[in-house]
């Protein structure tokens, strides 16, 4: 039964208010049930006005941010110069931490005793003029005071052939470490009776780990100081071991979940809960554009702002995050009751603690989705790097996260705020709009094709999208929208958010740690 708008209404569609109970569904052969023949001959054109009006906001805004992030990626000019942020020099932080590890491991036990100098790689002597001072200081590490000072000959050669202008922190520092290693060469190794508090202050605040490793050679008599960079050193060691197999015990249980799932669906075990409704689609894409409207808005008016304290606007993004669901009005006026648009956009929960438990081998199958990511994202930044030059002493640009500055060198308030807006914020608002508003529509949409060539459509239109309007910009879409395809897939299967949610959470969780750790 259907019911028939008001014929005062001019701007009425077919589209827009059908009845609210369900009219079809899918049956487990793919088939349709019948259906009312105006709802039928409504399919023919399954956009409004509307909608139509809708999917352009979405589409414009997608490809301006999209446009905007990969210029600043692939054609933007790269600043040369100034000084290097702590999120610069994290390769090589990591890099020689594993080296100082390795020594530890070495002194333990000498039939492990091996040359270490092949471990610092002259690609890594790239990069910014801070990221050149670390190489030299572990390079002095591996080799001797010597080294370091020969390495530091050779940066002044290039700073006069690239006609670079330090600042004058950076001048000395470089002055600093060379009078460092001149000292160890002539046997003093008491950085404390060389260089005066404030400006080993100094050098540890701008190198981080790798400054204070310049100030404590092997031999330093300020023994208890070398052994506790020596065990931070080695933690990340043990750490990055741990997490090799961690991460390999991980990628055997992704590919038995895959097997488990393509056994059960063949099987026809598992059964989709996600129910067609296909009417007041195009009120949804409307939703979907006003979300848009208001996290972006609100996000340039915020950035806008001059905070003096990046930790202000921090407390602010799960405010923007969450207050952006207040677009979740928009359906209510025109005419869908709260409780349909729950249902509709999956927020249902009768057994949250099942949801969340199906969450796990999801995320654990979707995780297979990421190595065809990778490559692809690899084979981007191959074709790039083509044509995109990097200057001398400019750091490359590759995928990365905002957030990945603010962890390195926020403190323990700003990395509590990072948990709450990548962990708990963006999990349930990222998948209330993508996988319940914008999935809603686009399964709705294309609901008269075969189930799998709808999940297929719903899915992948919904990925680009969700990857698109991300920072990471070109190199980051690949993986990104592999992870929205398998949550996407959840949502069909559950027929609620809650798996989806605590799937992205789970990820988001797993990134944030490891960065930390890294940094």
């Amino acid at each position: 039964m259907t019911t028939t708008p008001p014929e005062s209404d001019p701007d009425h569609d077919p589209n827009d208010l059908v009845p609210l109970p369900q009219t079809r569904v899918h049956s487990d052969e793919d088939e349709h049930e019948l259906v009312d023949a105006s709802l039928v001959e409504a399919r023919s054109f399954p956009l409004s006005k509307t909608g139509i009006v809708a999917w352009t906001v979405v589409l414009s805004v997608t490809l301006l941010i999209f446009s905007l992030v990969t210029y600043s990626q692939i054609f933007a000019e790269q600043e040369i110069g100034g000084d290097a942020s702590a999120s610069e020099l994290m390769t090589l932080q990591m890099q020689g931490k594993l080296i100082v590890g390795q020594q530890q491991i070495m002194a333990f036990d000498k039939t492990l005793q091996t040359d270490l100098s092949d471990s610092l790689p002259e690609e890594l002597n790239t990069g910014s003029y801070e990221q050149r001072l670390c190489y030299a200081i572990l390079k002095g590490e591996l080799e001797g005071p010597s080294a370091a000072i020969e390495q530091l000959l050779d940066l002044d050669k290039q700073v006069r052939q690239y006609d670079l202008e330090l600042t004058a922190d950076q001048k000395k520092i470089s002055a600093m470490i060379e009078e460092l290693n001149q000292q160890y060469k002539s046997g003093e190794l008491n950085s404390s009776d060389i260089l005066p508090l404030i400006d080993r202050q100094l050098l540890e605040s701008r190198l981080g780990w790798t400054g204070r490793l310049a100030l404590l050679p092997g031999e330093t008599p300020l023994t208890i100081e070398r052994a506790a960079i020596e065990s931070e050193a080695l933690t990340m060691l043990v750490i990055l071991i741990i997490m090799s197999v961690v991460g390999l015990g991980i990628g055997l249980a992704s590919l038995t979940s895959v097997i488990v799932f393509i056994v059960k669906l063949t099987k026809k075990k598992i059964t989709p809960h996600f129910e067609i409704r296909f009417y007041n689609h195009n009120i949804y894409i409307e939703t979907f554009a006003v979300w848009m409207c208001l996290f972006f808005g609100t996000s340039i008016l915020l950035g806008m702002l001059s905070f003096e304290n990046p930790t202000t606007a921090m407390y602010l993004q799960p405010l923007i995050f969450f207050g952006s669901l207040i677009c979740l009005v928009w359906p209510i006026l025109r005419g869908i009751p709260f409780s349909q648009v729950r249902q509709d956009i999956g927020w249902t929960w009768d057994n949250p603690l099942r949801e969340i438990m199906c969450a796990i081998p999801t995320y654990l199958a979707t995780l297979s989705l990421l190595l065809p990511g990778f490559i692809i994202m690899f084979i981007l930044m191959a074709l790039v790097s083509v044509f995109q030059q990097t200057p001398e002493f400019a750091s490359p640009i590759g995928p990365s996260h905002p957030i990945q500055e603010l962890l390195a060198e926020g403190g323990t308030t700003m990395v509590l705020m990072i948990f709450v807006t990548a962990c708990i914020a963006a999990p349930i608002v990222e998948e209330t709009v993508f996988r319940g508003i914008l999935y809603r529509h686009l399964r709705d949409v294309k609901s008269f094709s075969a189930r799998w060539m709808s999940v297929l459509f719903a899915a992948i239109i919904n990925a680009l999208i969700f990857a698109a309007i991300h920072p990471q910009g070109i190199y980051g879409i690949p993986l990104l929208a592999m992870l929205a395809i398998g949550f996407s897939l959840a949502r069909e299967w559950r027929g609620s958010l809650i798996s989806s949610m605590a799937m992205h959470a789970i990820h988001n969780t797993l990134v944030t740690c490891v960065m930390l750790t890294i940094l």
